[in-house]
């Protein structure tokens, strides 16, 4: 029956976590969000401090929030872009001198987040002070006590101070009809867009804002299709070919796909993972579970990558979620050790029960040739880090003079380079580096050996009975 008995119910959100959010690497990702600023690279590194530029969770069901959410559980540092399809709107209030309106007041960015926001004009003789709060901050604007005598005055005040609306007078009310004292009032009219963006306007959004970023890994909480991946994974070996810029893409499989259809899968490439199953979340809005598909796991392992060292690699790190989910319909909950073999053959990683803690099974990419070195997602990460830091001390010695000393000088400082990287257990060893003249005077031709640190994946024990 209803619980009819007056009380207080409370609902704890948790906006922190006990995993520390600096990592050796970050991540950046793509997603639908109900405040702040869109197509812009912001950097954020705390649930908490996501959640005070781009909003929390609505009933829209908004992809940022989520995958930012599931990302934060497991620690790293993210760049979020926030997109939308044109339909996003601001809210706002208009201002009234008796009958007139004189003053809109605009919420800073697009989304349903505005609508939180309330003004109050406070009358102040023959001026007025006005109050904007969206509950948790309060910004109060008295132009230190004397208050604003003219709409123009409250206009440039606003507009100069605040960070959650802009004020717009109405033509020919600069200096007439003062706006009338106001009760705390709230904007209406917010608007977040469409939840379900079209790829196109993800791909549009990393050509145009991701390309020249530094980023190691690269999230789209939402999207989970072959088609998107292989386009995105394109896109990652042609920045790497062209701009000497190395990431993976993290993305996972979709809502309630058998282990059947995740191994048909045609997506491949060195820069791309995609982990399985599901997860199981809590909706910070409704506070009820929902069971989310692959690419906000990806999310959370994606943390879980950015919280590590470059050399170690994800296989069997712990990965915090709610819970796992490889079948809604049926219940099922982990994957069984044959079902986990298949999906690494069909190079899908998956994650599941491990001991005590949910486990990452093997960290392995898409890359066709399951023998090759870059099958292993942690050796593609060594070798592009490597490659990155080497190739940034050599564009310092273009323009320099093609000498035998000096190119002594550059051999004697790649290998001081591989030590350090050697110091660090990102390599396991290397070869004396040889840099020579080339074959026109202007060129030298630079070779450097590394042996990556190889993580483990197979222990031969031998039991020996006496």
């Amino acid at each position: 029956m209803s619980n009819l008995r007056p009380q207080i119910i409370t609902t704890r959100k948790v906006l922190t976590s006990l995993i520390a959010p600096e990592g050796a690497r970050t991540a950046a990702m793509v997603g639908t969000s109900q405040w702040g600023p869109i197509d812009t690279v912001t950097e954020v590194s705390t649930l908490s401090n996501y959640i005070s530029i781009f909003g929390d969770e609505s009933t829209a069901g908004l992809t940022g929030i989520k995958g930012a959410n599931q990302f934060f559980n497991n620690g790293g540092t993210l760049k979020f872009v926030r997109v939308t399809d044109g339909t996003e709107d601001k809210a706002e209030y208009m201002a009234l001198s008796t009958a007139t309106e004189v003053i809109n007041f605009i919420a800073k960015y697009d989304g349903t987040y505005g609508n939180n926001i309330y003004i109050t004009i406070e009358a102040n003789s023959t001026s007025r002070n006005i109050i904007v709060t969206d509950g948790n901050s309060r910004e109060y604007f008295s132009n230190n006590g004397l208050g604003y005598a003219t709409n123009e005055a409250i206009e440039t005040a606003i507009n100069a101070g605040s960070n959650l609306v802009t004020a717009v007078v109405e033509t020919g009310q600069e200096s007439i009809n003062l706006a009338d004292a106001l009760v705390s009032t709230q904007l209406t009219g917010g608007l977040d867009g469409a939840t379900t963006i079209s790829t196109t306007i993800l791909t549009t959004a990393f050509d145009d804002l991701l390309m020249d970023e530094e980023f190691n890994f690269l999230l789209f909480p939402g999207e989970t299709t072959d088609a998107f991946y292989n386009t995105m994974s394109g896109k990652l070996d042609n920045r790497a070919t062209s701009d000497k810029a190395y990431s993976r893409l993290i993305g996972g499989i979709a809502k309630d796909e058998t282990y059947t259809t995740a191994s048909a899968r045609t997506s491949s490439g060195k820069r791309l993972t995609i982990v399985a199953p599901n997860i199981v979340a809590t909706n910070r809005y409704s506070n009820s579970e929902e069971i989310l598909d692959g690419s906000y796991l990806a999310c959370a392992y994606t943390g879980t990558l950015c919280a590590l060292d470059v050399e170690v690699s994800g296989t069997h790190e712990t990965v915090t979620v709610e819970g796992l989910s490889v079948l809604e319909s049926s219940g099922k909950t982990y994957y069984n050790k044959n079902e986990q073999n298949q999906l690494l053959n069909a190079s899908i990683a998956p994650i599941t029960l491990i001991g005590s803690s949910l486990q990452m099974v093997r960290g392995i990419t898409r890359f066709s040739d399951q023998t090759s070195v870059y099958f292993e997602e942690v050796v593609n990460d060594i070798v592009d880090y490597v490659q990155g830091e080497l190739e940034t001390y050599l564009q310092t010695v273009i323009g320099k003079p093609n000498t035998t000393s000096n190119r002594s000088a550059y051999a004697s400082e790649l290998n001081a380079r591989l030590t350090t990287f050697q110091g660090q257990g990102v390599i396991d060893e290397y070869t004396e580096s040889s840099v020579v003249a080339g074959t026109s005077p202007d060129i030298i031709n630079a070779t450097v050996g590394i042996k990556p640190a190889y993580s483990t994946n197979f222990v031969l024990l031998t039991i020996n009975i006496n």
